[in-house]
């Protein structure tokens, strides 16, 4: 795997939105939040483009992304939000650029997507964590915005997650790279040039506002594509107003009997990642340590040189 370079204090950091449009107020939180903590944001040219349900057309997309990754000037690339459209422009997008000029780029949501096209087509490092215009446009996210900064800097506290309120499902301990991120997306890349890699891997999972029948659908969807067979362990964050209907009733934890019931693997619930108030940043394609007893994912270095 390559590493990008960590950042630094006063460093320019590119905007994008592979995805979906952006809301002007959430961003401007967002960049606010950014400048608090010592980054210079810079806007790419069609950030705040839109085009249908996207944030531009996918060549305005496309090449906000090349622009950043060329530009020597910017030191990370961090999206503005998720929403729909990251799948329509992977095809075109140059692995070549981004082999030469290796650098942090963060995300989640519809980012998913990208995020394995750069762990698994280009051999780079990538990041599951906040957006602009989502997360740090929304929320305060004291603990969160501490560890953003602290691993992307290369600090070492930043490479030990741990939570009290997650649940253990199933106990154990596991180590793997770790690869994943919306479940919704990660079952999006099946039978796709970028589909999701799980063997020997801790897997995250995570969604939102999905019926709890999509969810048992989805999980089903992945056991049956044989992702689960020789996985190293599970990692759940929060699946976020993903809740039954009121005629069906059930829980998200029967659904997890009914695939995991067997499975010799840990599985960790309830970690705070994903589309909740508070989101710690993983660094995709690193090599990390699963305790269920201590609640905690450590990654073996913070993903960055």
């Amino acid at each position: 795997m390559k590493y990008p370079e960590r950042l630094k204090q006063g460093d320019k950091i590119g905007i994008v939105a592979p995805a979906g449009p952006v809301d002007q107020k959430i961003l401007k939180k967002g960049l606010a939040m950014l400048k608090k903590m010592d980054f210079s944001p810079v806007l790419g040219k069609h950030v705040l483009a839109q085009d249908r349900y996207m944030a531009g057309t996918d060549k305005q997309r496309i090449e906000d992304l090349h622009d950043f990754f060329r530009d020597p000037q910017i030191k990370a690339i961090f999206c503005a939000r998720g929403g729909y459209g990251t799948n329509r422009i992977l095809p075109s997008l140059d692995s070549s650029i981004i082999r030469k000029n290796p650098k942090i780029l963060v995300g989640s949501s519809d980012i998913t997507l990208l995020i394995l096209f750069l762990v698994q087509q280009c051999s780079l490092v990538a990041f599951h964590g906040p957006m602009v215009a989502g997360s740090f446009g929304n929320y305060s996210m004291p603990k969160s915005k501490l560890q953003f900064s602290e691993i992307l800097l290369g600090k070492k506290a930043g490479k030990r997650l741990t939570a009290n309120e997650a649940r253990v499902f199933k106990s154990g301990t596991a180590e793997g790279r770790v690869i994943g991120g919306c479940l919704t997306l990660l079952c999006r890349s099946l039978g796709t040039p970028w589909e999701v890699k799980t063997r020997n891997k801790i897997l995250l999972l995570e969604d939102v506002n999905e019926p709890l029948y999509k969810i048992d659908g989805m999980l089903w969807h992945l056991k049956q594509a044989g992702k689960f067979k020789g996985i190293r362990g599970i990692v759940f964050g929060e699946m976020v107003s993903c809740l039954p209907s009121k005629k069906s009733g059930g829980s998200f934890y029967e659904i997890l009997n009914d695939i995991f019931s067997g499975s010799s693997f840990p599985v960790l619930t309830n970690f705070p990642s994903g589309h909740g108030r508070e989101m710690l940043t993983m660094p995709m394609g690193v090599e990390a340590s699963l305790d269920t007893n201590d609640k905690a994912l450590e990654f073996e270095n913070c993903g960055v040189l």
